[in-house]
């Protein structure tokens, strides 16, 4: 009985976690409503933010390789280097110089985590709690698990993943790949909607589908294995 309050204990937590950040956001979204309520105005908003990032794409490439590191959502720009660099350099270009952000932000956020941050990360954000054992045998499951985890933030699974001390090389052959699939359905969506090719987005919908769809099945087969 008692393991079974343990695990309902963190679902319900994350539970109202996600009813909180759902209520602050739709809250921010309302107050912002309330200064200008009018679509135009949001719109020509939209438009000259787009424009201005159309004119220096050096700063949507800053932002994919900064913001996401300390907690910004990172679909949002991924969208953004589809629409913006797709329609500048093309959308297999786009996707390229997309992935090397991200590349950099995935490294920088562990290098930080994994060194002159990891005890202060240890001692604000794990409260001091044990840190699991990486040995040959559970580092690769670990961080698969984590990576492919729906739900889990991008920066918060660098962060983990770097003070847990996982070795460099086998935290980017984890994370590359894995994350490289969800940045291109995200950057191809986003490129393909603005340019009305809609069987390229539904293509790119459909990659982002199986990808999900996959790991929770890897994710069921993992647990059913423990069990």
């Amino acid at each position: 009985m008692a393991p079974q309050e343990t695990n309902r204990l963190p679902v319900k937590k994350m539970i109202a976690l996600l009813l909180f950040t759902g209520v602050c956001g739709a809250a921010l979204v309302y107050y912002m409503w309330t200064l200008h309520p009018d679509f135009e105005y949001w719109q020509s908003l939209l438009d000259r933010g787009l424009q201005y990032l159309k004119a220096h794409p050096t700063a949507l490439i800053l932002s994919l390789a900064i913001l996401p590191g300390i907690g910004f959502p990172i679909s949002p720009l991924l969208i953004l280097v589809g629409i913006v660099l797709g329609e500048r350099y093309g959308i297999l270009t786009a996707c390229i110089m997309g992935l090397c952000a991200q590349a950099i932000c995935t490294t920088w956020t562990y290098i930080l985590s994994a060194g002159p941050l990891r005890k202060t990360l240890i001692r604000t954000i794990l409260k001091n709690r044990p840190i699991p054992e990486l040995t040959q045998s559970n580092v690769w499951r670990l961080g698969l698990i984590l990576r492919i985890t729906p739900g889990i933030p991008y920066a918060l699974q660098n962060v983990v993943l770097g003070v847990m001390g996982m070795p460099f090389m086998i935290y980017m052959i984890i994370s590359i790949p894995i994350q490289g699939l969800y940045a291109v359905g995200f950057m191809v969506t986003g490129g393909a909607i603005f340019k009305g090719n809609i069987g390229l987005a539904i293509s790119a919908v459909t990659l982002l589908i199986v990808v999900i769809l996959v790991t929770r099945i890897f994710i069921k087969r993992k647990h059913a294995y423990v069990e």
